[in-house]
C-alpha cells in the first residue's frame, strides 16, 4: 500500500470496541487532499488525531468504508516491532526455568543447563 501525508482537517470520535488487546477507539477523519475514513487508535482523544497534525498513513477502502493506518515516522507499521522468534524462545525458556527453580523442581545451579534444554525443546519443535 501507498504511504501518504497530508494534515487533519477534521476528527470525530465515532465508536469504541473491546478488543483482544484492550479497547480500540475509531475516529472518523477528513485529511486536507480529501482523503476520509476511520482510524482506530489506542486512546480516545489523541494528539495525532488533532485537527492540522500531519499524518502519514495508509488508506483501504473496504465493504465499511476507508480504512486509514497511520505509518510511524520512518515508515512500517507502529507499534511494538517483533521480536525475532530465537529472542523470543531464549526469554521463554529463561522465565520457565526460573519458575522451575522457584518451585523447587530445578536447583540454581543448573540454571543455565536447564536453559539450553528448555531452549532447545522449543527450537526443535519450532523448526518443525
Amino acid at each position: 500500500m501507498e504511504e501518504k501525508k497530508a494534515k487533519i482537517k477534521s476528527s470525530k470520535f465515532i465508536s469504541e470496541w473491546a478488543g483482544p488487546n484492550g479497547i480500540v477507539y475509531y475516529h472518523e477523519i477528513e485529511l486536507d487532499n480529501n482523503d476520509r475514513g476511520q482510524i482506530g487508535t489506542k486512546e480516545k482523544n489523541p494528539d495525532k488525531l488533532q485537527v492540522g497534525q500531519e499524518l502519514t498513513y495508509t488508506i483501504e477502502a473496504t465493504t465499511r468504508g476507508n480504512k486509514i493506518k497511520a505509518v510511524a515516522a520512518g515508515g512500517g507499521f507502529k507499534g511494538k516491532p517483533q521480536r525475532d522468534p530465537k529472542e523470543q524462545m531464549i526469554s521463554f525458556a529463561t522465565a520457565y526455568t526460573k519458575d522451575l527453580i522457584v518451585a523447587g523442581k530445578v536447583d540454581i545451579k543448573d540454571l543455565e543447563p536447564a536453559v539450553k534444554r528448555m531452549y532447545n525443546i522449543m527450537k526443535s519443535l519450532y523448526e518443525n
